[in-house]
């Protein structure tokens, strides 16, 4: 009598779960901080798949993705750290008198009669570079005043007559710098614009 043969079982061994979709790309996003929060929100959704469905791999890549955006978080709060601390060393922008503490980025709506301006020609329209007068500078300005109805033309005789006053007489003929009116959105800038970069002030 023959013996009977057992079964062979072919059946393939089932396939490793595969790696969660959510923890890739969490980690993918990690790399550019600015999509950092996007980056957490996907880890966190594929770490908790990825222990409900025993993904193992998918558990780690979400850990990394996390720590990676850790880093950035860390990154980001010490160079901004870092600034704030800079800018309380420096100090306000003018001292007691008003006079401008080293070289500053200023708003043209925050200048000041007796300002000093550096590269006047390459400054934005809504920031220069202002400094003391003692400085080397390239402009100066004389006066401000609120813009109104007047025309260019007025407001042209008003900054110079606002230039006498200034510096207690008129341009000379034969003075080294022009006198600029600068119309703004909201209020004229009066400057003396000097040819070469020089140092001193105006103000008589």
């Amino acid at each position: 009598m023959a013996g009977t043969v057992a079964p062979v079982d072919l059946q393939s061994p089932p396939a490793p779960p595969r790696t969660n979709g959510f923890s890739i790309a969490a980690l993918v996003l990690s790399l550019f901080g600015c999509v950092g929060l996007i980056s957490i929100i996907l880890a966190i959704v594929g770490l908790r798949q990825s222990r409900r469905n025993g993904d193992r791999r998918g558990r780690v890549i979400a850990i990394v993705a996390l720590c990676v955006c850790g880093l950035w978080l860390s990154a980001i709060a010490v160079f901004a750290g870092i600034a704030i601390a800079r800018d309380a060393a420096d100090g306000p922008d003018r001292d007691a008198t008003g006079v401008l503490r080293g070289e500053r980025s200023i708003s043209t709506r925050d200048l000041r009669p007796g300002d000093c301006l550096k590269d006047l020609d390459q400054s934005s329209d809504d920031y220069v570079t202002a400094v003391p007068c003692s400085a080397s500078h390239d402009s100066e300005v004389f006066a401000t005043f609120g813009r109104s109805t007047a025309t260019a033309e007025q407001d042209d005789l008003t900054c110079r007559d606002k230039f006498t006053a200034y510096a207690g007489h008129p341009r000379p003929a034969d003075a080294d710098y022009l006198l600029f009116t600068a119309r703004l959105e909201s209020r004229v800038l009066c400057l003396a614009v000097t040819t070469e970069p020089g140092t001193g002030s105006l103000k008589g």
